[in-house]
């Protein structure tokens, strides 16, 4: 899992920053804005129409930290990055989920 410091606390946070960057594709949107910080801070938007299990978006969301964590994009400095995920990522499989956030990131 993802160290708390480089989480992004959504609740607050989303309603006061202004995005400067969307990307788009067919199971993500990733939307990322500046901070003044070392590091990047990152945060995942996960809805019931994608599941309706908290248990099966739970695993999505640490699936996507720790493809974060160990791909050591925290450690790119000064982005915040939101990643709302899409119902159609339903139809993905653990791997396929990680090669289509790689591709959408950086």
């Amino acid at each position: 899992m993802l160290a708390k410091k480089f989480r992004l606390q959504i609740q607050d946070w989303f309603k006061e920053k202004k995005f400067s960057a969307d990307r788009k594709s067919d199971f993500f949107i990733v939307k990322t804005a500046r901070n003044n910080l070392s590091f990047s801070r990152f945060g995942a938007i996960i809805s019931k129409k994608v599941y309706k299990s908290a248990v099966r978006r739970n695993k999505i969301k640490r699936a996507i930290f720790n493809f974060i964590r160990l791909n050591k994009y925290h450690e790119l400095p000064g982005k915040d990055v939101l990643i709302i995920v899409s119902p159609a990522v339903s139809r993905l499989t653990g791997k396929e989920i990680k090669e289509e956030i790689k591709k959408i990131l950086w």
